[in-house]
Formats: structure tokens, sequence, C-alpha cells
């Protein structure tokens, strides 16, 4: 199987937040629209260093965590909107090294109820993850 990539728009959560409370236009919400690779063996989202400062959002410090090298430690952010296609989740954001590719990882999916397809490499949609 190949790689999924898919368009997703990042939002800073508290703008969005001020959005739905009628506080602030969507235009005047931070977002970052990328094209990002579906990571079905991550846990969250991750997002190079220019995405997290375009979207103001704090980093959270280091955590320790099980990466693909081991393991070690990676920086958070606080939560993100993400929006793929019509649906949302929110989620801490991994920190990655500035120019990486940005991530979507199965949090995000299982929030959204997406699936990757492995004969297409597509996403298709189920039932958003109800908790």
């Amino acid at each position: 199987m190949g790689h999924t990539y898919v368009k997703a728009t990042f939002y800073n959560t508290v703008d969005y937040v001020q959005y739905l409370e009628g506080k602030r236009k969507l235009g005047e919400v931070k977002k970052a629209e990328v094209k990002a690779l579906v990571d079905t063996g991550a846990t969250f989202p991750a997002l190079p260093k220019e995405i997290i400062s375009e979207l103001a959002l704090p980093n959270l410090g280091e955590h320790p965590a099980e990466t693909a090298e081991g393991t070690g430690k990676v920086e958070l952010s606080a939560n993100a909107i993400i929006k793929i296609e019509d649906r949302i989740a929110q989620s801490p954001i991994i920190i990655r090294p500035k120019g990486t590719t940005p991530l979507i990882g199965v949090v995000a999916l299982e929030q959204m109820g997406y699936k990757v397809d492995p004969t297409t490499g597509k996403l298709i949609k189920g039932l958003p993850l109800m908790l």
C-alpha cells in the first residue's frame, strides 16, 4: 500500500471556540491548511514548528513517548481543532522539526470516524467515535 495524504485544516482551539460562541468571525480564526500524511502508526497528529507558530499554539514541553526511533521524548503543543472534509476532531499536537511533513494520527481519525481502505489507500467515512 502507498502513502495516503489528505487536505486538513488545523485551527487554534481558543480562536475556534470564540468563533462558535459568536465572539469572532471564522476568517479571524488562526488556521493552517496542509497536505498531511495519514499515519495509522501514530497516535497524535504532528505539525512542524513553523505551523505551530503560525497557529500560536503554546508549547506544553517535552513528554516521554515511544516513536519510530524508539523510546524518547516529544514536544507537545496545546490542543488544536483538526478538520478533514466536513468532520472535526480535537487533539494535542506533536511538534516536529521545521520543514517536516504534517501527520494525522489515529486519535483524530477515530474521532472523525475515518478509516484507511487498504485496497485503495483512501479514507472512508464511518461513524464518528462516540464517548
